[in-house]
């Protein structure tokens, strides 16, 4: 479900993120997303120092429920203008899981696969050379479940960009394509 990009091909994202433009200064955009989630019981939001970061309410959570990482800072090249960089992705458990899941099979894979191929070099029988196949085969079992939970959260991540869109008001923000 990629934002940043008009072809909205890109298959391998699994963090989609984008960008806005607006004439707001960082405190009003915060100020604005603070108050609309204190009127919308939709979401949630909490501020964290030049960051907000929008959810859905723990009642209507589910495993692949989306957040949503606004990071606000002035625009290094127009300072009347404040850049809003969003990241799209599942709460920290979820993508920590996922994230070390990658890195440990990774590892596996890597040196798993090398010993057995240092055997099979010097002529020896080795098992350890299955290691590349299967991790391999493992690791992409775990990519499709991740876009599996991308489908499944798409509504919420919608709702959550939405919320944004609707926070910030007619006219205060613009796309910048990457």
């Amino acid at each position: 479900m990629p934002f940043n990009r008009k072809d909205h091909h890109n298959f391998g994202e699994i963090r989609p993120r984008f960008r806005l433009i607006s004439p707001l200064s960082p405190d009003q955009i915060l100020e604005r997303l603070d108050a609309f989630c204190k009127d919308d019981k939709t979401v949630t939001g909490r501020k964290i120092h030049d960051q907000f970061y929008l959810d859905i309410p723990l009642s209507y959570r589910h495993f692949w429920s989306p957040e949503l990482r606004i990071l606000v800072e002035k625009d290094e090249l127009d300072k009347s203008k404040t850049l809003i960089r969003v990241t799209v992705g599942p709460q920290a458990f979820v993508w920590i899981t996922f994230a070390i899941s990658y890195a440990v099979l990774g590892l596996i894979s890597f040196f798993g696969g090398m010993y057995g191929l240092v055997q099979l070099s010097q002529g020896n029988d080795s098992k350890w050379i299955w290691c590349l196949p299967v991790t391999s085969f493992i690791i992409l079992a775990v990519w499709m479940i991740a876009k599996s939970g991308q489908k499944a959260s798409r509504d919420d991540t919608l709702h959550l960009v939405s919320t944004l869109y609707h926070a910030l008001g007619i006219g205060n923000a613009e796309r910048i394509e990457s």
